[in-house]
């Protein structure tokens, strides 16, 4: 890849900037540094780090906010005379937002803010890692679709409380003394938390209390937390399809703003030889 020297047209600025972002080397290399920032980040919480090598650690900081900085302008200049196109992309948006902020003199003198400045850009990571950035829109897309189970689980745990409530109420009142009780001993079935221990106490009390159990965690603890793992993996299978489709897209569309950059230079030179044509009249 050649790098574009002070008289390359600048028609070819931009197609540099694109295939230097999509270079697999500088992806891995801007994983790198967000590894790196990560890590300075967290040396900087002990004490005994910052008394030996404080500057250092700083000197990393800005060394690898710099990186971000140069990834945010070739990013807008990868597309050329439509820069405005690139913040149509919300990591886009991310990523200037965060760079950015660093900077302004305001938000960079107040600490806590520049931490969270600082711990926002190892969230980049999930640009830099397709995988992550998956499972991260899976999850975005999961939370629509399980308000559905949300809402069941919930209706069957509370008519479950008041059940157990009305059956047990007198016999274990330290598991049934009201619906609230009830409810966090249903949860703790959910969630599987002491189960064993929950039973067994309670059975101390009263023996129906295992069929009671039972029925709820064979219903609750299994077929509802299986519906939730069935929206989750239909998230994650749509999910990868979108990010399929997208670098699709985003292929197709570098493809055409390349030709449309190439078609412009020829258009330009066209324009130019006609105007050296005008100005040159050998009959003159």
């Amino acid at each position: 890849m050649r790098v574009p020297t002070l008289g390359t047209s600048p028609s070819r600025v931009p197609a540099f900037c694109r295939a230097l972002l999509s270079n697999r080397r500088f992806q891995i290399l801007s994983m790198w540094v967000i590894v790196v920032n990560g890590a300075a980040l967290g040396a900087m919480t002990f004490q005994g780090a910052m008394d030996v090598a404080a500057d250092f650690l700083h000197w990393v900081d800005h060394v690898c906010l710099g990186f971000f900085a140069f990834e945010v302008v070739a990013g807008i200049m990868s597309f050329g005379r439509r820069p405005w196109r690139y913040f149509k992309d919300g990591w886009n948006v991310f990523d200037f937002v965060i760079v950015v902020a660093s900077f302004l003199p305001g938000l960079r003198e107040n600490v806590t803010i520049l931490r969270m400045l600082r711990l926002a850009r190892i969230v980049r990571i999930f640009r830099s890692l397709p995988s992550l950035r998956v499972i991260l829109v899976a999850a975005g897309k999961a939370l629509p679709k399980s308000a559905g189970v949300f809402a069941l689980t919930g209706l069957v745990m509370y008519l479950w409380a008041m059940i157990g409530w009305i059956a047990f109420y007198r016999t274990d009142p330290e598991h049934f003394g009201s619906v609230g009780k009830a409810l966090l001993n249903l949860f703790q079935l959910v969630a599987f938390d002491d189960m064993g221990n929950v039973i067994r106490d309670s059975m101390a009390h009263n023996m129906w209390t295992l069929p009671y159990y039972v029925v709820f965690i064979l219903f609750g603890a299994f077929i509802l937390v299986n519906l939730m793992i069935g929206v989750v993996l239909a998230s994650m299978e749509e999910a990868q399809k979108i990010d399929d489709e997208d670098g699709e897209i985003h292929a197709d569309t570098a493809l055409l703003l390349d030709r449309i950059e190439k078609l412009q230079v020829a258009v330009d030179k066209l324009a130019a030889d006609q105007d050296r044509g005008r100005e040159y009249t050998p009959f003159r």
